[in-house]
């Protein structure tokens, strides 16, 4: 780590498009860039990653101390190993023992995070929540949910903790892309918002479904959904901060305070309802990217402190 020509590598992968950030050992952003992933990948998913870090590296003629990789993905405890990444354009054998390829490819440390941690972990380093207990709430194409506790993300016992988007809250009759049936995510979330949008006529665009329609049942609905969901959250956890973002609380018009206003009318009375702060999370494409990263300067930190 005192070889200034070393950086960490971040890097959030998502179906469409795959972000990088290259990060000096002091923790300053040197690069970031994006591509759509197919390309990337169609190579194979090993091959396909080294090569795209790869380029970066070179650009910049500085070797690698860490690499974190962000997936929307389950990811087990020990951080190297994906148990399900159903919306990425790879085959599931390409996952099986990717982080030890990508180490020997690469020759540093390679660790995995779900994408949502990796959102979470920039927002709490930007408002200095670090020693809070914070919560974020990511509606987008689904329904993210990341748990900041003690310093660290939160990953319960076997990596998988913070599965808001798949308590059983949603339609019994849809089958949730986790395999299950009945989750939040078949009624609350990005896809979902869409699938109401195109079952009709619409004479208005979807990026605008929160000025044109925000007095039908069906958007009311949706957000006093959303509400519980947070709500369920915040009295199981009894958070000092939650953070609420992603695309769908980016569009247009979204409702923030009434989303805001119908959570509190579900959360737990006197306590936490009257010291729970909400907070706005931050929208840059390059977050996840950013706080993969950062959190991957922890990796290189331990590596380095590890000799």
């Amino acid at each position: 780590m005192k070889n200034r020509r070393l950086v960490i590598v971040g890097v959030d992968m998502g179906a469409t498009h795959i972000r990088i950030c290259l990060l000096s050992p002091d923790g300053q952003v040197l690069v970031t860039a994006k591509e759509r992933t197919l390309p990337v990948v169609e190579s194979g998913l090993a091959e396909g990653l080294s090569a795209f870090i790869g380029r970066f590296l070179v650009q910049r003629g500085a070797g690698v101390a860490a690499v974190m990789i962000g997936f929307p993905a389950s990811i087990a405890r020990d951080r190297k190993t994906i148990m399900s990444t159903p919306n990425l354009p790879c085959a599931t054998r390409e996952f099986v023992d990717l982080a030890a390829e990508l180490e020997r490819r690469l020759q540093c440390p390679v660790a995995f995070e779900r994408d949502v941690n990796l959102q979470l972990f920039y927002d709490v380093s930007e408002q200095r929540l670090g020693d809070k207990l914070v919560l974020g709430c990511y509606l987008g194409t689904g329904f993210g949910f990341a748990i900041w506790l003690n310093g660290a993300p939160y990953v319960g016992a076997h990596g998988v903790a913070g599965e808001l988007g798949h308590i059983p809250l949603g339609d019994d009759g849809a089958r949730c892309g986790c395999g299950n049936t009945g989750c939040l995510e078949t009624v609350c979330s990005g896809v979902a918002l869409a699938r109401w949008y195109h079952g009709a006529a619409h004479d208005y665009a979807l990026s605008d479904i929160f000025t044109c329609a925000h007095g039908d049942s069906y958007i009311t609905g949706f957000i006093d959904t959303a509400a519980k969901a947070i709500a369920t959250g915040v009295n199981l956890f009894d958070p000092d901060h939650i953070l609420l973002g992603g695309g769908v609380m980016d569009m247009v018009d979204f409702p923030y305070d009434r989303l805001i206003a119908r959570a509190g009318d579900f959360i737990r009375k006197p306590l936490p309802y009257e010291e729970i702060i909400f907070a706005k999370a931050s929208s840059s494409a390059f977050n996840g990217a950013i706080g993969a990263a950062r959190l991957g300067l922890r990796v290189a930190q331990a590596a380095c402190a590890a000799g």
